[in-house]
């Protein structure tokens, strides 16, 4: 892996072409997960970096060792399924059941509403407190102090 040249950017290289220098392919991409390390500042740094490549060039990728592949998942859309019948069933048990139940629900409803309302307030009248007073700073402890304060702890 390497860095992208801004040439490689704007024509989408590694997104909607593929990732390797010498392929143009834009069919057929599979998106894989491959480390990254570079180096920042002196220090050794790694990345999860995803790439989009064509059917040759993942095989040159996967050659010794199996990257992620990337992949859309169907159970979500399985997991989505059930809870929207759970929830039809639900509606139906409630409307064979009596009227009183629904009201209840409502005013449930109603209270929580509120009750996020009132979190909303106090979290800006909270924001609104941090900027009318100067910050407090607690004084930072020279070495020796907090040795002595070690020292003290300990003995006591």
């Amino acid at each position: 892996m390497r860095w992208r040249i801004e040439k490689e950017v704007v024509i989408g290289k590694g997104q909607f072409v593929c990732a390797n220098k010498k392929c143009d392919e834009t069919r057929k991409l599979r998106t894989w997960e491959v480390n990254f390390g570079y180096i920042e500042q002196g220090q050794k740094k790694n990345a999860l970096v995803k790439c989009r490549l064509c059917f040759e060039c993942s095989y040159k990728l996967n050659y010794h060792h199996k990257k992620k592949d990337v992949t859309k998942r169907k159970k979500k859309r399985k997991k989505e399924k059930k809870k929207s019948k759970k929830s039809k069933k639900k509606k139906h048990r409630n409307d064979s059941s009596s009227g009183s139940s629904s009201s209840e629900e409502e005013d449930s409803k109603e209270e929580k509403e509120i009750e996020a309302k009132r979190k909303k307030k106090e979290e800006e009248e909270d924001a609104s407190n941090i900027w009318s007073k100067p910050v407090e700073r607690e004084e930072e402890k020279t070495r020796e102090e907090e040795f002595n304060d070690f020292l003290e702890d300990l003995f006591l």
